[in-house]
Formats: structure tokens, sequence, C-alpha cells
């Protein structure tokens, strides 16, 4: 296989947890009084950093965004206690670590809150780092995935980075590898399509696209 390395993206990506997101998204403008938002709403609004978005669906002069973080973060344990894995996520991180490559995890949320999510999921084996944040503000990751790269010698040319939003690109073009992105996340089709990557709606088209037969596991 062409790379060497690959980041993976966890909310939308291997998470598949954008229809929980918009669920808590609007029980906290229900409680304020607000208009809640579609699903396709939601996905057209999604933006990094993420205040961005709430300046879209409620008054922010009004509000902390770290009060807002920990409101979101505590709707969405309740509304699923376990989010769900990506169908065929455990399948194609298995079947890419036995092909060899290596594998990481960069995101916005805090890396506290993914690891042990790995391990429930008994995934956390796949993967030689974490790249997660240290607070709830779901900030840019570029630059902390760039620096990562850097740091540890890492030939940009050989990663493959995969995401659901258009700033999963953005990262990849400041490290300098390439990107693919997943059409079922926290971000719309149509704004995905508009960086001119390759789109798939599933983890099953990306192992085609990868040329990995899945390992059998269970989701």
């Amino acid at each position: 296989m062409r790379f060497e390395y690959i980041f993976w993206d966890w909310n939308g990506t291997l998470l598949d947890d954008a229809h929980i997101a918009h669920s808590a998204v609007n029980a906290m403008l229900s409680a304020r009084k607000l208009n809640k938002i579609s699903f396709s709403q939601y996905r057209d609004y999604v933006d990094v950093p993420i205040i961005r978005f709430y300046e879209r669906v409620m008054d922010m002069s009004k509000e902390s965004m770290e009060d807002i973080a920990i409101e979101f973060n505590s709707l969405c344990q309740s509304l699923t206690p376990k989010e769900p894995l990506a169908k065929n996520a455990k399948a194609l991180l298995g079947s890419l670590n036995a092909a060899g490559v290596k594998q990481y995890i960069f995101s916005s949320s805090k890396t506290e809150r993914i690891l042990p999510a790995l391990r429930e999921y008994g995934i956390d084996k796949y993967f030689a780092s974490v790249l997660g944040a240290n607070d709830s503000f779901a900030g840019s990751k570029a630059e902390r995935t760039r620096d990562f790269i850097q740091s540890n010698s890492i030939n940009p040319q050989k990663c493959l980075f995969i995401g659901d939003l258009v700033h999963d690109c953005e990262t990849a073009s400041l490290c300098g590898g390439e990107c693919v992105l997943l059409s079922y996340g926290h971000q719309s089709k149509t704004k995905l399509l508009e960086t001119g990557k390759r789109v798939f709606d599933s983890l099953l088209q990306l192992s085609e696209f990868l040329n990995i037969n899945l390992q059998e596991a269970e989701q």
C-alpha cells in the first residue's frame, strides 16, 4: 500500500456520532427556548473552531464556551452512554494494522475522553498515538498534528488523513499529506465535495480504495 501512516479523525469518522451531537444541540436549543435545527442544517452549520457553529444557532454573548462544551458533552453521554463505532471500523483498523500501517488519531476532542473509549471498544492496540486536545473547545488540530509529524520525522508524503470535515483536509494540507473524506459524519457531502478530495459513503468503500480486505471483527 502507498501509505505507511494513517491519521484518523475520531468524532464522525471512527465514531458514528453525528446524530447524537445533533440531538444534543437541539436539547440545548430547547432549554433556551430557541428553534431546533434539522440534521441537514446541523451538518451545514458545523465549523471549526466550534464556536462558529454555536454563533449560528444561539446568542454567544450570553454564553460561556466552556459551559457550552460541558453541557454538550454531558448531553451526548446521557443520550447514549456508549456512542456507536462506525460500521466496519474495527475490521478496517485491524486489517490496516496487519498490513503494517502505523495508525494515529488526530482530533479536536479531549485526549482524556478518547482513550477510555478506545479501550472500551478494544481498538486502543491499533494506535501508536492519540493527538487529542487539552480542552473541550473543539479548536484547530492542524498545528498540533503538524508538530507531531515533524518532531517524529514522519514523511508526510506517506501519510493519509481520514476525516469527515473540511478542516481535516486543511490539516492534511498543512502537514503535507493526502486526505480522503467520509460523508456520514458532521458535515454535509456537498461541503466535502467542494474540497475536490475523494469522498466515500462508508468505510467499506474506503477499504476498497485502499485495497484492504477487511478482517472479520465484531462491531
